[in-house]
């Protein structure tokens, strides 16, 4: 069938009508930041095509927020809203949609702007300038406006705007006093103070607009206090967060990141869940639940209930750490009561005086009967509290059940254990991973993160034998639970000098309190053996 002349089409007609849509489009964007920002053309999961056509709505409603406090700030007047928390999941397109905020920025400035965009090192700093580039490809028109430079952008037409990015692993990174400041990348961010000379100097500014970007991160660090004080503040910042995987992520790929990942990654990145740490062995679940049983430290004993205590003196590391844990009898109950830990000096070495001394109040105030600890560097400080009435016990290392044991008993107690909220051993508890080693049962691994030696959390674990055998506790686990012991341990056969030297200094020592506990120890049975002393 032949088009009429009616029918067919006109190439010509057809690109004259998009050119003069193009026209309206570059004509009405540097007045209109939403248009803007629909109308370009991104580098989608399908290919390059209008923002417009795959836009989320959650990016449309964190837009829509932005959209009058970015008009604001452009225009020189004062924003109603000034703060905001931008929280989402791994790939959401957080730091793409913050490129075309400061793009449109820098492009059609009306007054002097300078923007600042910060993160935790040069290559976190140039994920917005990755972006930015990449937009500018898409967009080839905007190369009219913006130019990018390595590690700064500005503005082509009148340089009245522009961008630095910010490294905190970068020397003299500690910022001026910007119009608009992006902190992006938050979670990640070790250089503490970075942050905070970033964001006192936002606050010099009292018509700027200060934008916080993040994945879900870890409990206990300056970024998770800071996001607390955000929740707590409403009127001040307003938050933004999508806690699932963005809908243009594949099933399959979602799939493969849960498989590669350990489980507290996982949820971390891809549900935005703020986790402990970065170790498997507790859930988040278990953890938050343990560590809001009761309240603490304790000031003194209370009445019905013994204590015992686990000293941890850091090798590698140069930490130490002291948990008092309460055991009561009849009620069959465990209670934290006390958690002192030690970081190194000046002189990057922990005081050991102060340490010996600590143990020794504590153990005079509380009447603790049984002191566990690691052999390795506390021997000379053992000697003399042993001189001092304090019955220090030494764990020693010995078999490959020994670990099994440590392993099914920090899963044994945590259901009864009574503990209060404590940042330290929050995130000793979210480091520890449970492992098996084919034929020879389960370990303790400690993972390491930025806070490095899990100090109070390897002092509770090594009490945790001594406290089982007082409450008659078994260490053992029923089918369906997260760990199952047994199934072909060898009980006597000695571990090898490789092994011994795998397993991290953090949690050898947590592995030797099995030893006694093994083979059915009771190293003073006396109640009142520690009145001799005092």
């Amino acid at each position: 069938m032949t088009r009429t002349k009616e029918t067919q089409i006109n190439p010509r007609a057809i690109q004259a009508q998009r050119n003069a849509v193009e026209a309206e489009y570059r004509l009405r964007a540097p007045k209109d930041f939403l248009l803007f920002a629909q109308g370009l053309v991104i580098a989608s999961a399908t290919g390059p095509q209008l923002l417009w056509n795959c836009l989320a709505s959650f990016q449309k409603e964190c837009f829509e927020a932005l959209a009058p406090s970015l008009h604001a700030v452009r225009d020189g007047t004062h924003p109603k809203l000034q703060r905001f928390w931008i929280e989402r999941t791994k790939g959401a397109s957080k730091d793409a949609d913050i490129a075309i905020c400061l793009l449109w920025l820098l492009a059609f400035p009306a007054r002097p702007l300078y923007i600042e965009a910060g993160a935790a090192d040069q290559e976190q700093a140039g994920i917005i300038h990755q972006r930015m580039k990449s937009l500018l490809y898409h967009n080839p028109w905007l190369n009219e406006y913006v130019r990018l430079r390595t590690y700064s952008a500005i503005n082509t037409q009148s340089q009245i705007a522009e961008l630095r990015i910010l490294a905190a692993d970068t020397a003299g990174s500690h910022g001026q006093i910007p119009d608009v400041l992006v902190v992006n990348e938050l979670s990640h961010i070790k250089k503490w103070e970075f942050v905070e000379n970033l964001l006192d100097n936002a606050d010099k500014m009292t018509r700027g607009l200060v934008i916080i970007a993040t994945n879900a991160g870890i409990k206990g660090t300056p970024a998770h206090k800071l996001k607390q004080t955000v929740e707590g503040n409403k009127r001040r910042w307003s938050s933004y967060k999508w806690t699932r995987p963005a809908p243009w992520i594949s099933k399959e790929n979602i799939a493969d990141a849960k498989a590669r990942n350990t489980l507290s990654r996982y949820n971390r990145l891809w549900w935005g869940k703020w986790s402990s740490g970065k170790g498997d062995a507790l859930s988040e679940e278990d953890i938050d639940c343990c560590l809001k049983r009761c309240e603490g430290p304790l000031p003194g004993p209370v009445v019905g209930w013994d204590y015992i205590m686990g000293l941890d003196l850091g090798i590698s590391h140069d930490h130490a750490g002291l948990a008092v844990l309460g055991v009561h009898r009849e009620q069959r109950s465990m209670r934290l009561a006390r958690l002192v830990s030690w970081a190194p000096g000046d002189n990057g070495q922990v005081d050991l005086i102060n340490v010996e001394q600590t143990v020794y109040d504590i153990s005079r105030k509380f009447g603790v009967r049984w002191v566990g600890y690691d052999p390795y560097e506390a021997r000379l400080m053992a000697q003399q509290l042993k001189r001092r009435g304090v019955n220090m016990q030494e764990m020693t290392f010995s078999s490959p059940k020994n670990l099994t044991v440590m392993a099914c008993g920090l899963i044994e107690c945590v259901p009864i254990l009574e503990a209060f909220d404590d940042e330290r051993l929050r995130r000793d508890f979210g480091k520890i991973n449970i492992v098996e080693k084919p034929g020879r049962g389960y370990k303790l691994e400690s993972v390491s993160d930025e806070f490095g030696h899990a100090d109070v959390g390897t002092a509770l674990i090594i009490c945790l034998p001594k406290a089982m055998s007082l409450l008659d506790i078994t260490a053992r686990l029923l089918d369906g639970d997260s760990l199952i012991c047994g199934g072909g341990v060898e009980e006597e056969q000695p571990w090898t000098d490789q092994d011994m030297d795998s397993l991290p200094d953090a949690l050898k020592e947590i592995c030797q309190s099995a030893a006694a506990y093994n083979r059915g120890e009771e190293e003073d049975n006396d109640d009142d053996w520690w009145k001799k002393g005092l």
